[in-house]
């Protein structure tokens, strides 16, 4: 009999839906997700009735939930920084949870909410509208108004908030703490659900995280509740967001089939396991031992006691910008032959100062790319079940590896690879995955199952390094000045189309080449004699208007 999953997702993107998807599929599973329409956006909230109405009516036919309570709560996790809705109204909503519970005390229930973000500057597109103005400013208040509060602040640092507090309107101030302090009343309250036995396991993540804030404060405190309330072993803090929804779904996986993982872990880079990423308040080892936690696993003291080796590419210096790297990697002669209003567009962006921490990352002698690619070819040669936690650089996968890789005879046999968003994202995200396929060879899994894993596999590969290293950065310098826009990943407005058709041209083109090269004529898996007949990219959207998010699916033919 087949097992049912209902899924509340974050928001519409492809990460919190196609990708849930496609996971429980090579899990299994039978997913059932809302429709996408009902769900929140920059642009607009989520349909918070209609979705109540849906988990009601779809909790009596499933085995577990995954529930996104800022989904169900504010309307999805843009709105969770942007609604009035007092607390009261909140917590009406999220009442569903608790009635179903009562009446299927039997259900698993998975959920997770989010810890509000403080974004670092003046950007409203996410935030509310005075965000524009005054974002610098809160962040920079809300950091140095902890480390006071941590007694770490200097004597600088305390005449710098003396100055900069007053110039923030007092109406603004308030507005915003007083939202802070209405979903840190909702987080405090889903840890008590928690202990009550509404939720099974509880993960509150920590979105775009740094080592210091009013973000930081509310997370001691949660960890503080969670250790007083005996609920370590059910409740998880720590900095994530959007792979939340798959780690969850994974750790359904894991516990069903009585998985509790060990992992091995290998670094790029001696010291990078030391490193701490750009949206992240803790070193990388930390980090995985982090999101090991819902999935009830541990780290192992060497590779022949692990179940998957996991191989982290990750920064030895400082963590760069993804997008960045297309355009430092250009050699002066490609300069030259680009057009002239795109050449000065290029050599703009490689002027910027903030280039200087990606540009030394790309070439840093502290990271070994060649051998880390070689011991990973060697293990899957012998075997081993592998994944690639790809993080030298945010917001987009490594090209250097990504070439490595995509030359590297076994790479449609790794279990896992993402190199998207942040470190947490990406880690979460491969660990999810990972432990979907270790389950896959130990309990054997049907062609449909094994085709999910490689579509996944292949879709990691294809937006991370193909799009997010190279495609997106190209039409972004070299194509949005044709249409009169300044090289931007934000909205593109009546220009998404066609932008649209020029990202589908240009990635088509490489995923074919890789599909060619290393997926097709290749097993469907391992333990697999079914082969690949062909891979294709359908369905390329961006869901939001920008460059910087692409859902796409993947079509895959095995021979018969």
């Amino acid at each position: 009999m087949t097992t049912t999953i209902a899924v509340i997702p974050l928001d519409d993107r492809s990460v919190n839906y196609e990708c849930i998807e496609m996971l429980g599929e090579a899990a299994g599973l039978h997913v059932l997700l809302p429709p996408k329409a009902w769900l929140g956006t920059p642009w607009r909230a989520g349909q918070t009735d209609r979705l109540v109405g849906w988990l009601r009516e779809s909790a009596p036919q499933a085995d577990a939930l995954v529930v996104a309570v800022d989904t169900l709560g504010y309307g999805g996790l843009v709105n969770s920084r942007r609604s009035a809705d007092p607390l009261d109204v909140v917590m009406a909503r999220l009442d569903v949870l608790r009635q179903i519970k009562q009446a299927q005390p039997a259900l698993t229930i998975l959920a997770f909410n989010v810890l509000m973000r403080i974004n670092r500057g003046n950007d409203a597109e996410e935030e509310k509208a005075y965000w524009a103005i005054h974002g610098a400013r809160l962040f920079r208040v809300s950091v140095l108004e902890d480390r006071t509060a941590m007694a770490v602040a200097t004597i600088d640092e305390a005449q710098e908030l003396a100055l900069l507090r007053p110039q923030l309107p007092p109406e603004i101030l308030a507005d915003y703490l007083g939202g802070r302090a209405r979903n840190h009343a909702v987080n405090l309250q889903m840890v008590e659900w928690t202990a009550a036995g509404i939720f099974d396991y509880l993960i509150v993540p920590q979105d775009d995280t740094v080592a210091y804030g009013w973000n930081i404060a509310e997370a001691r405190q949660l960890r503080q509740v969670v250790v007083e309330r005996d609920l370590s072993g059910r409740v998880s803090t720590y900095p994530g967001t959007d792979e939340t929804g798959m780690l969850l779904l994974a750790r359904y996986v894991a516990a069903r089939a009585g998985f509790q993982p060990h992992v091995w872990l290998r670094y790029s880079g001696s010291g990078a396991d030391q490193i701490i990423t750009a949206y992240e308040d803790r070193p990388m080892t930390e980090m995985v031992k982090a999101h090991l936690g819902p999935l009830g696993g541990v780290i192992a003291p060497d590779a022949e006691r692990a179940d998957f080796l996991l191989y982290i590419n990750a920064p030895a210096e400082g963590q760069g910008n993804g997008a960045e790297q297309y355009v430092l990697w250009l050699t002066s002669e490609q300069i030259d032959a680009l057009p002239a209003a795109t050449r000065q567009g290029v050599l703009d962006y490689r002027r910027q100062p903030q280039v200087a921490t990606t540009l030394r990352e790309m070439h840093s002698v502290r990271r070994d790319l060649p051998e880390f690619v070689r011991s990973l070819d060697q293990a899957l040669a012998g075997g081993r079940t592998c994944g690639v936690v790809d993080v030298a650089f945010v917001n987009a996968g490594d090209v250097v590896l990504g070439d490595l890789l995509a030359g590297m005879e076994h790479l449609n046999q790794l279990a896992a690879y993402g190199g998207w968003n942040t470190a947490g994202n990406t880690l979460g995200c491969v660990l999810a995955h990972a432990v979907i396929r270790c389950v896959q060879m130990r309990q054997g899994a049907t062609a449909d199952a094994l085709a999910a894993h490689a579509r996944f596999l292949f879709l990691r590969l294809v937006e991370d390094y193909l799009y997010m290293g190279r495609v997106r950065t190209q039409i972004m310098v070299e194509e949005l000045p044709a249409l009169g826009l300044e090289p931007t990943m934000g909205n593109l407005g009546v220009h998404t189309a066609a932008v649209r058709d020029m990202i589908e041209r240009r990635l088509r083109a490489a995923a074919q080449d890789l599909a060619q090269r290393r997926f097709i004529g290749q097993p469907l898996a391992a333990e697999s004699p079914v082969t690949i007949e062909s891979l294709d990219l359908v369905d390329i959207s961006l869901p939001w208007d920008r460059l910087f998010d692409l859902t796409m699916d993947v079509t895959l033919h095995i021979e018969q």
